[in-house]
Parts: structure tokens; C-alpha cells; sequence
């Protein structure tokens, strides 16, 4: 009995951590932003005068992947510490981005405040 009730344990213990590893399809986390905006470096650093057509379109697929407030609010934390970590890229480079490519980032203008009203 006490087997059983050891494997049931084990058991409920690793569905919980499943669980709470699991990613909901479509949640926004900083290894996207990153994959996302890795074409885009020459451009944000000011060595390219235009984003590239890789850049752009990670930069659309970000857009598609920040459906929810708390997925924008995901993506404006991790590019705020991607700005603080990679030195020389330009904050209005990055502020340029959603226009250059044709994308609704609006968690790109509030990269001060990722914890207020984003729309």
C-alpha cells in the first residue's frame, strides 16, 4: 500500500511541474523577443540605414505573438533588459522599428513603464 501511495505522489508531483512548465500556445517569452529581433542588431545598432527583410518579418511575427496584455507587457520587460544588456543599440532605432516594418508594437513606445495601461 505504502508503494502505491509513494507512486501516486511522484506521480501528482511531476504533473504539477508539467503543469506549471508547460507554455500556452501563443505566450510571449524573452527567447522570442530575442530569435525575433536577431536580424535586426546591424540595424538597431545604426550600421544598416534600413531594417533587413528578416528583421521585418520577425518583427511581425513578435506582432502576431503579442495578442495579450500580459504577453506585451512579457515583451516590453525583455526588450527593456535587451536594450540594458546589448550596449550601442539605439533606443529611437527601436522606437522606428514597428513603422519601418509595418507592425503594431505599441509595447515598443513604453519600454519605461512595461507595467502600466498598453494597448
Amino acid at each position: 500500500m505504502r508503494s502505491v501511495a509513494a507512486f501516486c505522489s511522484v506521480l501528482l508531483g511531476m504533473t504539477i511541474v508539467s503543469i506549471m512548465a508547460f507554455k500556452p500556445a501563443g505566450a510571449m517569452s524573452c527567447g522570442d523577443i530575442d530569435l525575433n529581433l536577431s536580424e535586426c542588431m546591424w540595424y538597431l545598432a545604426g550600421r544598416d540605414g534600413y531594417p533587413s527583410t528578416a528583421c521585418c518579418n520577425g518583427v511581425r511575427h513578435l506582432e502576431k505573438l503579442g495578442a495579450t496584455t500580459r504577453d506585451r507587457r512579457v515583451a516590453c520587460d525583455c526588450l527593456r533588459e535587451t536594450v540594458k544588456r546589448m550596449h550601442g543599440i539605439s533606443s529611437s532605432l527601436i522606437d522606428s522599428l514597428p513603422s519601418k516594418c509595418s507592425a503594431k508594437l505599441s509595447y515598443v513606445t513604453y519600454l519605461d513603464h512595461c507595467d502600466g495601461d498598453m494597448p
